[in-house]
């Protein structure tokens, strides 16, 4: 029985990694609830939630961190400006480095995978702003 449930909770995530993965995106469970997803040099998280598999979250953390120098409030007026002009996506700073995100309620594992091509712009797009706006950063993130 606790097999059973445990395949369950997992079902909609294995949806997404196998469908992700005949759409050629590289793509590998990190836990029962995550995966990691790998494109130009960049490694996204996905993660479907344990309690409610119609949400996700597709996240690019540290994707830009900031030097001693950097005025805190204009990081966190950069980021703001950046969530407004994008609107769907999120920027989040946490210890000096910021990380995007986008979250989605979805009809289900279908629906999601068909968003998640287009996310990944988005996060890439949200990442660019950002840059354009406060340079590369002390370390921007490349795998």
């Amino acid at each position: 029985m606790q097999t059973d449930t445990s395949q369950e909770s997992n079902a909609p995530l294995a949806r997404y990694i196998e469908q992700l993965r005949a759409m050629e995106i590289d793509i590998e469970a990190m836990d029962t609830h995550a995966a990691r997803i790998r494109q130009d040099q960049l490694e996204f998280v996905l993660v479907v939630a344990a309690d409610e598999p119609a949400f996700f979250q597709l996240m690019l953390p540290g994707v830009w961190q900031a030097a001693e120098t950097t005025t805190r409030t204009l990081l966190l007026e950069t980021a703001n400006e950046v969530m407004n002009t994008l609107k769907a996506a999120k920027l989040v700073v946490h210890n000096e480095a910021v990380h995007v995100s986008v979250e989605q309620f979805v009809e289900g594992p279908d629906q999601g995978v068909a968003l998640i091509p287009g996310l990944l712009e988005l996060l890439k797009s949200a990442v660019a702003e950002f840059q354009e706006r406060l340079g590369m950063g002390e370390a921007p993130r490349v795998h």
